[in-house]
């Protein structure tokens, strides 16, 4: 098997189409669709399933898909570590992270910096978007890695990922609520994404009822003891317990961007391109790359 083949599996699970997973690898569909088939035919079985619609993993695909993302990413980071030996990119880089991202992934993303980027000396910050905006503005950080929702700040903006948003019902039986039913929806302060989401659809707060917490599991623990609706991003889900997730909803239509915003003060623009490259080279679980 090759890489080339392995990254048209990983299309193909992403995009459920045959059309739709050559268009995002640039090749024809007769082109992708060859050489998956010497991939199955190599392994000796099945990994979609032609008849469904849209196209979904067979059990032998399923078994398949994290060995492959891991075997792809490390071709990648082979890649990467030989450009950055002959290029190798040094600097400073004051880094700010939306909260609750940060504590989500922001140690997997440091680490993954560290790694790659070893002459980069690196600052992370954890704020809520209007700290974030007023750190940027003010100089006090280079770059940030926020929602898209709501921003209105100044900077040049990359959009790195996308995440679906859900809905943690509090009990299994129970049907998703419109937004204007604000007492169904228990969110989190007003600076949090979810709560700035909500409100950008329709969502009233009830003033002295909301349950102004920051924590995910915190915020999933009193919906279901109060019996409110939750919500949640994808990657924000992964966190909680199984029982929580199984109560979990996807919320119709609704997607998630993450920006990468550089300040405009910024003069560290080939740092910032390579930790962007680094950051979207693994994708992390409830995120999806947005290039």
């Amino acid at each position: 098997m090759t890489l080339t083949q392995l990254e048209y599996f990983l299309a193909l699970a992403e995009h459920q189409s045959f059309s739709q997973a050559a268009k995002a690898c640039g090749v024809t569909q007769p082109t992708l669709s060859a050489q998956f088939q010497k991939l199955e035919e190599e392994l000796g079985h099945a990994l979609v399933d032609r008849r469904a619609q849209p196209l979904t993993l067979t059990g032998m695909g399923f078994s398949l898909l994290e060995q492959a993302r891991q075997t792809v990413q490390s071709a990648e980071g082979i890649m990467r570590l030989v450009d950055d030996f002959e290029h190798p990119v040094a600097g400073h880089l004051r880094m700010g992270i939306v909260t609750p991202l940060a504590g989500i992934h922001g140690a997997t993303w440091f680490s993954m910096l560290q790694a790659n980027c070893p002459q980069v000396e690196l600052r992370m910050v954890e704020a809520h978007p209007g700290d974030l905006q007023k750190a940027l503005q003010q100089a006090e950080v280079d770059a940030i890695l926020t929602q898209s929702e709501g921003w209105s700040g100044q900077g040049q903006c990359t959009l790195l990922f996308q995440e679906s948003w859900w809905a943690v019902a509090p009990q299994e039986e129970a049907v998703l609520p419109a937004w204007t039913d604000a007492h169904a929806w228990l969110m989190g302060s007003e600076d949090l994404a979810t709560t700035r989401f909500a409100v950008q659809k329709g969502w009233k707060s009830p003033g002295a009822q909301a349950y102004h917490s920051d924590s995910v599991y915190g915020r999933a623990a009193m919906g279901a003891r109060t019996g409110k609706w939750v919500l949640l991003s994808e990657s924000e889900l992964e966190v909680l317990p199984p029982w929580m997730q199984k109560r979990a909803r996807p919320v119709p239509h609704a997607q998630r961007g993450l920006v990468w915003v550089r300040g405009t003060h910024a003069k560290n623009e080939a740092v910032q391109e390579r930790v962007r490259e680094v950051l979207s080279s693994r994708i992390l679980p409830g995120l999806r790359s947005a290039q």
